[in-house]
């Protein structure tokens, strides 16, 4: 996939130069220019860029307050800050205020790419990541069967399924733990199969929000997430059993 990148700098001769320096090492790049921060925030609101550069002094709104205005738009966005002034206390604040990399002029171009290479990596793995958890809402979403996803013992994330079923808004079921939602007798239980690490079959009342409960089908087993191990499992109610808690 190409990668879309943005360089804003007031100094024209920067904005020829560096576009294409870049070109020649990551030759399926598309760049885009500003030649001042306003423009640049014009661009960053249409365009989801892989990685911006942007000089800190410049007239009118400067690199840092820029960047800003970045996080708040496109805060998965790396962005990398060049500047002519080498201060150290510059560089610390870049960096504390979110930088991805701070520059100095004049640029070192395989430091330059380098540091680049690594902030498209960066964002198209994060970009990656955010569409993969796009699809998994709108499949757990649309299921008819209710679905919800823990670690630890407690709930990351239900769909809406679930969130019908037993009358919990998502935020409230949300760390909670998943034998909160059975009576008593059954918590244990349920406790002990979500925390299992193999894939589970089993039948138990669940406990509605209203006090109301059901018998369901219970399947859980587990799965990679984000570099790490977690559950899910989904409920299917069974008829015959609907009495107060």
């Amino acid at each position: 996939m190409p990668s879309r990148l943005l360089i804003v700098d007031d100094d024209p001769d920067l904005l020829v130069i560096l576009p294409q320096a870049i070109q020649l090492r990551i030759p399926d790049s598309v760049i885009d220019t500003a030649p001042s921060a306003q423009m640049a925030l014009e661009r960053i609101k249409v365009v989801d860029y892989d990685a911006i550069v942007t000089d800190i002094k410049m007239p009118g709104m400067d690199g840092l307050a820029l960047m800003q205005e970045i996080r708040q738009i496109r805060p998965s966005t790396p962005t990398l800050l060049m500047t002519a002034h080498g201060e150290h206390d510059l560089a610390v604040k870049s960096l504390e205020s979110g930088a991805y990399a701070f520059l100095q002029k004049p640029l070192d171009r395989a430091f330059l790419l380098a540091w680049l290479k690594r902030a498209i990596e960066l964002r198209q793995l994060s970009r990656a990541l955010e569409e993969s958890e796009a699809r998994f809402r709108i499949l757990t979403d649309a299921a008819f069967e209710a679905i919800a996803l823990t670690e630890n013992g407690h709930v990351l994330d239900v769909n809406q399924a679930f969130v019908s079923l037993f009358g919990y808004e998502r935020e409230e079921a949300i760390g909670m733990t998943p034998s909160s939602f059975h009576p008593p007798e059954f918590r244990d239980v349920a406790r002990r199969m979500n925390l299992s690490g193999v894939e589970t079959r089993y039948e138990a009342v669940c406990l509605k929000k209203n006090g109301l409960m059901f018998r369901a089908e219970i399947r859980g087993r587990a799965v990679p997430y984000r570099g790490r191990t977690v559950r899910v499992t989904a409920l299917h109610p069974l008829t015959g059993m609907t009495q107060d808690a």
